[in-house]
């Protein structure tokens, strides 16, 4: 079967998802094609631009658009390098985009420092509105709320270390609640969609409600509703203030945001094909005509007038390494890799995995570079995990990287 599209965004990560929000607010005809979910339903929900001070790695950031401008002059190379203009225009576009699909976000000037399941603090700049906790030093008591046979929330590591990591307000006061609903086993999926229904509401808030005092903050596990956020609930019925903290995946908000965003998508017009692999390109002339994608017994032949690459890397499969060597797995576009250091022996090393920052070279249009400099295929532009240079386990802006570069791409996409 033959199809043809204006814009074709491969991935359907946050980047992907940008990329074809963006082009189709511009009135083309966008095609999304995936093979799986990308990362941004194993993220948190957060939209992190940048943790920690350039100067200082060690040390938190307070305001990310200083230190990303910092580090642009000092490593231009960095994908920032071609971001940095279009940075606050993204996030505004974002923010509007979350607002219209009833998934508020809420940014401040600074970092966000919101409690972890582990009691750390993650500087984050985006957060959803679910997720916004004050400032802890503002906090005269907090209620952490856990729940019987649910794995990987554990109440009092929370309280324990908060109590060590966070600067708290004096005699501020933590204590905690085991919710039972009569399970035997509970995963986060399965509590959210539960805690959709009154009637299991109802069972949580007559366990939490004897544990509550005044100006106290309930503290829960990021699961409060699958399909849509039910904090607002729990505010209104327990009279304080309700919200979730950071967790491992799998990770509800991010979920949330990957859901609203694709209905988001498909009702403006956009033709999403899930469950699909592109595994062939045609290329001549430095231009790629159109791509191969197979899934479910079909194959389909797509032509785009520009393409998106934005299958991330190796977690969501854009990159493939196989012993001694790492490569693009569809178009075999150059990559930017350190042929005789991928790891270091310290693994929580501050300068971070140099496999990490493996990634494709692009120009200011995001189009791909060869190791000459020069562009290898003028109509597909790169998004996301697929960029080099971006070390984003330590560097904390792997979703705002993906935000921006996906922004970018689909007004780029949006003006041919």
């Amino acid at each position: 079967m033959k199809k043809n599209s204006e814009v074709l965004v491969i991935g359907a990560g946050l980047s992907g998802l940008m990329a074809a929000a963006k082009a189709v607010a511009q009135g083309r005809k966008v095609m999304l094609v995936a093979n799986g979910m990308g990362a941004l339903g194993l993220s948190s929900g957060c939209i992190d631009l940048w943790g920690y001070q350039v100067d200082q790695p060690d040390k938190v950031c307070t305001n990310p658009l200083e230190e990303i401008a910092k580090l642009v002059q000092r490593q231009p190379s960095h994908p920032y390098g071609r971001l940095l203009e279009i940075l606050p225009e993204s996030l505004d576009f974002f923010l509007q985009l979350c607002q219209q699909n009833k998934i508020p976000y809420v940014k401040k000037e600074s970092n966000w420092q919101l409690p972890t399941a582990l009691g750390t603090l993650r500087p984050t700049y985006l957060v959803p509105e679910s997720m916004a906790v004050p400032d802890l030093d503002e906090i005269k008591g907090i209620l952490v709320v856990g729940f019987q046979a649910l794995k990987d929330f554990y109440p009092e590591v929370l309280i324990t270390n908060l109590q060590k990591n966070a600067q708290l307000a004096p005699n501020c006061q933590l204590s905690s609640v085991l919710v039972n609903l009569n399970r035997q086993e509970l995963n986060a999926n399965t509590l959210a969609h539960l805690l959709e229904k009154p009637t299991t509401i109802e069972q949580v808030l007559s366990q939490i409600k004897p544990h509550l005092t005044s100006e106290m903050v309930v503290l829960f596990p990021p699961v409060l509703g699958e399909q849509r956020s039910v904090d607002k609930i729990f505010c209104e019925q327990l009279g304080c203030p309700v919200f979730e903290v950071t967790n491992i995946p799998p990770a509800l908000p991010g979920q949330r945001l990957q859901r609203a965003l694709l209905k988001h998508l498909k009702n403006q017009g956009v033709e999403v094909i899930m469950g699909c692999q592109v595994t062939a390109a045609q290329v001549a002339d430095k231009s790629c005509q159109g791509v191969v994608a197979e899934g479910s017994g079909k194959k389909l032949e797509i032509s785009a007038q520009t393409i998106v690459l934005a299958t991330g890397s190796f977690l969501g499969g854009g990159l493939v390494s196989s012993m001694g060597e790492i490569r693009e797995g569809i178009f075999n576009l150059p990559l930017y890799t350190s042929s005789d250091k991928w790891s270091r022996r310290d693994f929580l090393s501050l300068a971070g995995q140099p496999f990490n920052e493996f990634g494709v070279v692009v120009n200011e249009h995001l189009q791909p570079l060869d190791e000459q400099g020069e562009i290898v295929l003028e109509n597909v532009l790169i998004t996301g995990a697929n960029l080099a240079g971006c070390n984003y386990p330590i560097e904390k802006c792997g979703n705002g990287v993906a935000l921006a570069s996906g922004y970018k791409a689909g007004k780029l996409a949006g003006e041919v």
